[in-house]
């Protein structure tokens, strides 16, 4: 069986600071094979113009590690063209950039940002940054590793500085924050909770304002929940029992999609296939069972309405469908495997199917994986 993955989930809490209608902080996160890079970025003042420059701050440090450049060199990058906005009227941006490899190993860097946190063994600590120069620019770097149940965390100065003119001279600081985390921790808080805690904590030290754009994010390491989607023969016949073998080898549940998929699987492995449900025409595609697998149903029908109702909200769902319930299953899990078979079925190119709007299989596979990345999926495409 496959090693099971680590997943690390990022919380947020993002409060505006009170009288604006945007917020100057923001995030973005991207997962991949290859790890999890996140930044958090704090623009210049507050508002509509700092709400751009954070925007465009986060963009420019998770593409151009999507590009394959170092975060060390993007940090490098990206902090030494803050010093136009010191002359230009340019954009300006703190930030605080993360990324961490999927055995754990971390990088933190930080500029013009508070210090990050670990959580490491249930306790709370400061993490102490190395500085080096990139321009006339100061950055602060921090290595690691993350186990299974630590946790990362980032926030704005709006967090660090609040209780300032109201008992703090400076601010609470990230060292009070660290406090109040082991507090929390030791009060039985879930680690997921800590976001909002804080953040309402802050609002406490200012009389219930925010004078500040406030956001603090948690990074937690945990071990993935997994799926794997199978849909689709092969391309050649000679690959099925490579294809098969790799699908049951996977961790955690596995789904196929496809009634001549199932067959494969069954013949390759020995065990039957038994039809549940006939189905009906368009609407109601006819699921199937296999021994050891989680679900078994259609291909291309159930994967467009997957994707037709993937948006809605979970507590419509009622699990009476297969549709619904293989949303669900994909929903529930951290990381979506989707092995997908190239071989062509002509069937799907035909007029009625075009007609009624369903979609090949291969682009409500890609449709589907957009908007599983989009709610912070690491989702995986494999094609045999």
């Amino acid at each position: 069986m496959s090693k099971k993955m680590r997943f690390y989930e990022d919380k947020i809490s993002q409060k505006i600071k009170t009288g604006e209608i945007v917020c100057g902080d923001h995030t973005k996160c991207h997962r991949s094979v290859n790890g999890t890079v996140f930044a958090l970025c704090d623009g210049i003042g507050s508002g509509i113009y700092a709400n751009i420059s954070a925007i465009s701050c986060s963009d420019r440090i998770v593409e151009l590690f999507k590009l394959g450049v170092s975060l060390r060199s993007t940090v490098e990058t990206v902090a030494a063209s803050m010093q136009r906005a010191r002359t230009e009227d340019h954009p300006f941006s703190a930030f605080s950039a993360v990324a961490i490899l999927p055995d754990g190993q971390f990088s933190i860097y930080t500029y013009e940002a508070p210090q990050a946190i670990i959580i490491k063994n249930g306790t709370s600590s400061v993490l102490k940054p190395e500085f080096f120069t990139t321009g006339y620019e100061v950055v602060g770097e921090t290595v690691g590793v993350l186990d299974i149940g630590d946790s990362l965390v980032l926030c704005s100065d709006g967090v660090t500085q609040a209780g300032l003119g109201h008992g703090y001279g400076f601010g609470i600081g990230i060292e009070n924050i660290s406090d109040y985390i082991n507090k929390l921790l030791q009060s039985g808080t879930d680690i997921h909770d800590l976001p909002e805690k804080i953040t309402d904590m802050c609002a406490r030290l200012m009389n219930g304002r925010y004078e500040d754009d406030t956001t603090l994010a948690v990074l937690h390491c945990q071990e993935a929940n997994e799926l794997t989607v199978m849909t689709g023969p092969p391309s050649k016949v000679s690959m099925d029992k490579e294809y098969v073998e790799r699908f049951i080898s996977m961790p955690g549940k596995k789904a196929i999609c496809g009634s001549t998929t199932a067959d494969i699987v069954a013949r390759e492995t020995g065990r039957k296939v038994e039809t549940l449900k006939m189905g009906t025409a368009f609407g109601i595609p006819p699921e199937y069972a296999i021994e050891g697998i989680d679900f078994t149903g259609e291909g291309a029908i159930i994967l467009n309405q997957v994707y037709n109702i993937l948006d809605e909200p979970v507590e419509n769902f009622t699990a009476n469908s297969a549709a619904e319930r293989l949303c669900m299953m994909m929903l529930e899990a951290d990381v979506i495997h989707m092995m997908i078979g190239n071989a062509m079925n002509d069937a799907h190119e035909v007029l009625l199917f075009k007609q009624v709007g369903v979609r090949v299989r291969r682009t409500a596979i890609k449709l589907i994986a957009e908007k599983l990345r989009e709610k912070g999926k690491l989702v995986i495409e494999t094609y045999y």
